[in-house]
This record gives structure tokens, sequence and C-alpha cells, in this order.
């Protein structure tokens, strides 16, 4: 709505609003004997909330208020890690699920949106401090965790970070996600049977051989561009924006489509042997809310306001309006990056501005990278994992022609196993798709070419005709294979 406009829209959604408040008990009896009151909690506040900022519904933060006194008598003292949980008497295992650690981004959000000084205390209360303060000190704690949810919690030490003022919870958000980045796969995707891995074991490697439920894709992206976000408008550090376009050509975007009965693809399958897209086995799962989040969520993502001028952290055809030094101006990118390797964005000024654009060079991009500007070489500061400031005054009709250059590059699934690796064409991944030979070399992986200027698919030759390298969002229902043995 608040991109839209839409009438319909904002309508719906102080109409759910509505209709939401109206089941809200002061007693919380929906809470009573409930095994996940923090994980639902969670989710109701994140909509009201956005619907008191979006929508300007009046009706969002009074029932938000109501709907907290209902949950709080069934929340515990703190943040309970699931070792916790279970060593608790809990009726099932379902019962020590619950995700207390995830509350404190959205109440800080409410205590900022509303005012209310109770809901910064329900935040400082349920701070993971156990948690933070390993990853602080540099220390790993996240093999053996729940993979989506504590990368989710990142999130809240970013907004304990920016309302508290300590260090500590940008450095264990910054910290934490270096360390899940470190037992990636090639797509951006992590978190195997939703677990982290221990380092150093080679599991990430075993996991090819033992799961389908390789990334938890809805909400594993969900909450890496939540993260990725806020460190990139903290650091100003552009392999963020990196991260997050991995994942969302690696991942999301190819996430089978959710059907009207609530059939939902869950897991991104990368086991080696014959894997393949399919729906998860029950209907709406968490997953079927979190993924319409995101095609909202990545457009958010862009750009990014400077203080002099404006960030460009995502290639996407897009148009983006603003105000600079009181006038209008405005961009439109158009590309059709990433198939192809080029962008274009052009300007539309009510009168000359000076200021400067930000464009993000990728850390993978190669020596044939170049920015002009109305058809002009600008020399400068090229520079693989930073952005490039390009300043001047600005004009009607100036353009930015942005060339990437986009090489085939190969990366092992983890340390331990250099001889395991998947084919990787700028931000995506490339999966082996039709009849693949028994053996592969780096040379014929690294030598794939585009099939055509229009087409994302890539080939090499090798003796028995071609193989041919297809990203995620091009994959139907074909088996596919991402991870490749290949020679020492």
């Amino acid at each position: 709505y608040a991109i839209t406009g839409s009438k319909p829209t904002g309508d719906k959604v102080e109409r759910l609003v509505k209709a939401f408040g109206a089941t809200v008990e002061p007693s919380g009896k929906f809470y009573v004997d409930y095994r996940l009151p923090a994980y639902t909690f969670d989710k109701t506040c994140c909509g009201l909330i956005d619907a008191h900022e979006y929508v300007k519904d009046p009706n969002a933060l009074p029932i938000l208020k109501r709907a907290t006194d209902a949950v709080v008598p069934h929340l515990p003292e703190k943040a309970l890690s699931r070792a916790e949980q279970e060593a608790r008497p809990h009726k099932t295992i379902a019962y020590t699920w619950d995700e207390t650690y995830t509350l404190p981004e959205n109440f800080f959000l409410a205590y900022q949106r509303s005012g209310d000084t109770r809901y910064k205390e329900l935040a400082e209360r349920f701070i993971y401090h156990e948690y933070y303060d390993a990853l602080a000190e540099n220390h790993n704690a996240l093999p053996g965790k729940h993979a989506y949810s504590h990368v989710n919690t990142f999130s809240s030490a970013m907004q304990a970070y920016l309302n508290l003022g300590d260090e500590k919870y940008l450095r264990a958000a910054t910290n934490g996600l270096r360390m899940v980045q470190e037992q990636s796969y090639a797509t951006g995707g992590w978190g195997p049977n939703e677990a982290f891995v221990e380092p150093g074991k080679g599991q990430l490697a075993a996991s090819l051989g033992t799961t389908r439920s390789s990334f938890e894709t809805p909400c594993g992206a969900y909450g890496q561009f939540k993260i990725t976000r806020y460190l990139l408008r903290v650091t100003r550090d552009s392999r963020y924006g990196d991260s997050m376009e991995q994942v969302l050509y690696g991942t999301i975007a190819g996430a089978k489509p959710i059907q009207a009965d609530g059939t939902s693809f869950y897991y991104s399958d990368y086991n080696n042997q014959d894997a393949k897209k399919v729906f998860y086995k029950d209907k709406w799962p968490c997953c079927s809310g979190t993924f319409p989040q995101l095609t909202a969520d990545y457009g958010i993502s862009s750009y990014l306001p400077a203080t002099d001028g404006v960030y460009v952290n995502l290639f996407l055809p897009s148009k983006l309006t603003w105000l600079q030094n009181g006038a209008k101006a405005a961009l439109t990118q158009t590309t059709n990056y990433p198939t192809s390797n080029i962008t274009e964005l052009r300007f539309a000024m009510a009168k000359p501005e000076e200021f400067t654009v930000y464009l993000r060079v990728p850390a993978w991009a190669d020596s044939s990278t170049r920015v002009s500007v109305n058809g002009k070489r600008v020399e400068g500061d090229v520079t693989p994992g930073k952005f490039m400031a390009v300043s001047r005054t600005w004009k009607n009709g100036d353009r930015i022609e942005y060339e990437l250059g986009m090489p085939v590059r190969l990366l092992p699934v983890d340390p331990e196993n250099p001889q395991i690796v998947a084919a990787v064409r700028g931000p995506v991944a490339l999966f082996g798709v039709g009849k693949l030979p028994a053996s592969i070399t780096r040379g014929q992986l690294l030598s794939a070419k585009q099939v055509s200027a229009s087409s994302s698919d890539l080939s090499f030759d090798v003796a028995e005709g071609k193989v041919v390298l297809r990203p995620f969002g091009n994959i139907k229902d074909e088996t596919y294979r991402l991870y490749h043995k290949v020679d020492s």
C-alpha cells in the first residue's frame, strides 16, 4: 500500500486489523496451553505496527496494546534458548520451539512508532544475552542452533544497538552474519535441516548426500534480507548488498509460487542425487506467510539515502523519486541484469542539482567493470567490494551506463572439500541440468558461456555434447545439481 497507494489494498489492511482486533480477549484465552505464544505474537505485532506506520490505521496501536496485554502473562521471564525450554517441564517437544529471542526487534519498533516505553521495557527483557555475548566476543555460537530464528534474532540485536547504543550488539550481528556466510552454500542459502553445522568438519559437503531440506527458503531469505539491510544502512559496507542479491537470485527468485489452496514451496534441495523443486508436504507452513512479505521486502533495499545523494544497491528495473536540496529528483533504472551485465540509470531533474550517486561494485566484479556518464567514461575508483562515488551537477536527461565485469568462478562447498564446487556467474549460482557427465573439470566449468545474449543459461562442451548450467529461477520441474566434484 505504501508503494502503490491502492485504496482497495489499504481498505483490506484496515479490514484485517479490525477483524483481528475482534479476536483479542484480555484474558489471553488464545494462548492458554498454546505452544508458540512468542512466535505467533511477534507476527501479529509486526503486522499491527506496519498497519499503523504505512496505512495510518488508527485502530492498529490500540489493538496492539490489547494484544500485548493478552500475551504477556503467557511469556517467560526472559528469552529462552531451545535447550533452556527443553530443561523445563513441557507437554511435547514442540512446546520447546518458541522463539522468544526474536521478540525485541518488533518491540523496539513498537516503542519507536508509539512512544510507549512499555514496549522498550519488553524489548530489553527479551534480549538474547547469552547468544549475543558469545558472538560479540567472536565465539561461534551457531552450531546446532535452529538456523532461521537465530539469523532472525540478529535483527533484534541491531534494534538493541540502535535503541540502546551498545556496540556489543552491533558486533554480535556483524560477527554472527559472517559466521553464517562462512557456512553458506553458493546460492547464499544456509542451514541444512534447519540447523547450523559445526565448522571444520566438512558437514556442509556431507549434507549434499544426506538431506533434501538444504535451505528454509522463504523464511531464510527474509531473515537474510533484513539483517543485511540493517548492516548495510549502519556500515555502508557494500558486501552486504552482494550477500542480499546472492540470496535473491540464488534462492527465493526460484521458489515455486504459492498455490490457491496453500500449497507452498519451503525447502531448496541441493542434494547431489537428482535434486528437484517440490512443494512442502503440509498446507500453510510458516513460509507461506513469509513468502509474500519478500515481494515488498527486497524492493526497499534497492536504494538507500545518503546525506549527499543516493546509494544504488540493487540493479533492478525500477524508479526512485526523492527531494534533493528541496527539489524533485527521479531516476529510472533500466536493465535485464543479471542476464545482462549492463544497467542504465536516467535522471529526471526539476532543476540541476549537485549530489553523489554511490554505485555498488560487487566484490566479484572484474577489471572490465566500467562506469560512463552520458557516454563518457568516468575515471575513478572502481574497487570491487566498495561503493563507487560519482559526483557531479546532475541535469535533466543525464544518464549513467554501468557495465559490470561478470566472470564465471568456482566456489567450494566448504574449506574441507575444495574439489566439490559450484559454478557462479556474477551473483548467480548455476545448476547443472539434463544428463550430466560422470566427470567434469574445473577448466570445463570455467569455460561456460551464455547460450545467447537473451538467455540466462550457460553451456560448455564435453565429449558427450553440451552441458547446460541454469539459474535457480529458470528451473521448472527438471532435476538439477548445484555442486560438482572436479579434479583437485
